[in-house]
């Protein structure tokens, strides 16, 4: 399987079809869905819908790298919402099958935290569509409870943890990596771009050592200007390595 970088969509507007004809024009080869945007939302797309949006996928020659569910850890452990949040994650995954999504990004709390039988629903959902549960949960402070995970730059420069050491110690665990930055104020940058923390050089090859039939996202949340950002961060990754984009 050829591995692309692919922009989160939902950081680019909030017509997907749009989104997905500007994509084509600028040359990008994937697109990583979210589960939260207009078009994408699982519980608003009947038989139709979804044959709809597969065709404006093949239409527009994306692939579906993957789909983002960030719903609040909290969600999972309060009584008044973890129903909606386990109803909402099948359902995500119902839709990333439809679509030929393998992994569902989201962030869950720690096996310490979530009750038993939740997290055996949650794993039979994952197993029942055929979609891997990709794990944003940081730190990973036992590795060897994550079955498979995701992993974002910035998120690991913010817990103190260097991205490149992660992605060694997930090794095959990572299913779903992300191309991210984060600057000195704290904030989201461009990967890339000056000020950055991120060694790309570095994160790429690790990436392709244990991970390189895994598409990329290029999570452009919280950046200001993301159809420039992206194209910086296209060059970069491209400059780092050989490979697909």
């Amino acid at each position: 399987m050829n591995s692309y970088l692919a922009p989160t969509a939902a950081s680019l507007g909030n017509d997907l079809r749009v989104i997905c004809d500007r994509l084509r024009r600028d040359g990008w080869r994937a697109v990583q869905l979210s589960a939260a945007m207009p078009g994408a939302r699982p519980r608003e797309l009947g038989a139709s819908a979804r044959r709809d949006l597969a065709a404006t996928l093949r239409r527009t020659e994306l692939v579906a790298a993957g789909m983002d569910l960030w719903i609040p850890q909290e969600h999972f452990l309060d009584p008044s919402t973890v129903d909606r949040a386990v109803s909402s994650f099948d359902a995500a995954c119902g839709l990333a099958s439809d679509l030929g999504i393998t992994a569902l990004s989201v962030i869950l709390p720690g096996p310490d935290q979530l009750d038993d039988e939740i997290r055996e629903v949650i794993e039979s959902s994952s197993v029942k569509h055929g979609v891997l549960i990709a794990d944003h949960r940081m730190p990973y402070e036992h590795v060897d409870e994550i079955e498979s995970a995701g992993l974002d730059p910035a998120a690991c420069f913010s817990v103190d943890r260097d991205p490149v050491n992660v992605v060694l110690e997930l090794a095959g665990r990572l299913v779903a990596p992300r191309l991210s930055d984060l600057i000195a104020t704290g904030l989201r940058g461009v990967p890339g771009d000056v000020g950055g923390r991120l060694d790309i050089h570095a994160y790429r090859a690790a990436v392709a050592t244990v991970a390189s039939n895994r598409h990329v996202a290029l999570d452009l949340r919280q950046l200001t200007s993301p159809w420039e950002g992206m194209r910086t961060a296209r060059a970069a990754w491209l400059a780092a390595g050989p490979g697909e984009d």
